[in-house]
């Protein structure tokens, strides 16, 4: 039994973002594992797509360009109001923008008392509507193929990189920063199973503080083999 690791059909913001700015899917792919705008700044990759059939988007007008496609009802954004309740779409409104709020992306009111006024949390959109509403540029398809077939082929020393970037990302937000949260970054971030991944974090040298996995020295990568049942 092979491992599904087809793309989600929702995008948080994080990915929405990431695709603005690269429409490349393993970005896409790799955004899946953060929370907030602001820890796309420290992902590594993300540069504005140029090709001469259409202007570059930069990281910083991404959000902007994701509003306006909102306010004109040419994509859908769903949340939940203050975190609460079922996830529905939210009504469109001139007056809101994107904020990095409670370790997640937000929507609200443009004011410093962001708390007093009613929020959206817990943001997605549907993969489709962003795929539909900013198309990859003829061409770029075959350019990205053959990144995408590499990020679905990690070595072990990838997987246990990405789990150190993510362990830090999160003390740097103050957050808990657990086995299983790290996992599952890794999961989501690679598309693999908890299964592989489990067996990744246990067959690595454990360090003195917490017993959490060594750096893999340089050389000692070994590309992950999966089981077929």
């Amino acid at each position: 039994m092979t491992e599904d690791i087809s793309p989600s059909s929702w995008w948080s913001i994080p990915q929405v973002l990431a695709w603005i700015v690269t429409r490349s899917e393993p970005k896409v792919l790799r955004a899946g594992s953060l929370r907030t705008a602001a820890s796309l700044l420290r992902m590594t990759g993300i540069r504005p797509l140029s090709v001469p059939e259409e202007s570059p988007v930069t990281l910083a007008a991404a959000p902007d360009e994701l509003v306006q496609a909102w306010r004109a009802r040419r994509i859908a954004l769903y949340g939940r109001a203050r975190g609460k309740g079922p996830s529905r779409s939210i009504p469109g409104r001139g007056d809101l923008c994107f904020r990095d709020h409670r370790g997640e992306v937000c929507l609200g009111d443009r004011t410093l008392y962001f708390d007093t006024r009613p929020f959206w949390s817990s943001l997605s959109v549907r993969a489709d509507d962003c795929r539909r509403c900013w198309p990859t540029p003829v061409g770029q398809t075959a350019r990205t193929s053959r990144p995408l077939a590499a990020a679905r082929h990690p070595s072990d020393g990838e997987v246990l990189a990405l789990i150190e970037e993510k362990r830090k990302a999160l003390r740097a937000e103050r957050r808990r920063a657990g086995r299983d949260v790290l996992l599952r970054a890794a999961m989501n971030h690679f598309g693999l199973s908890r299964k592989v991944v489990l067996d990744i974090w246990n067959s690595a040298p454990r360090d003195r503080k917490g017993g959490r996995p060594k750096k893999a020295k340089p050389g000692t990568d070994r590309p992950i083999v999966r089981r077929v049942r």
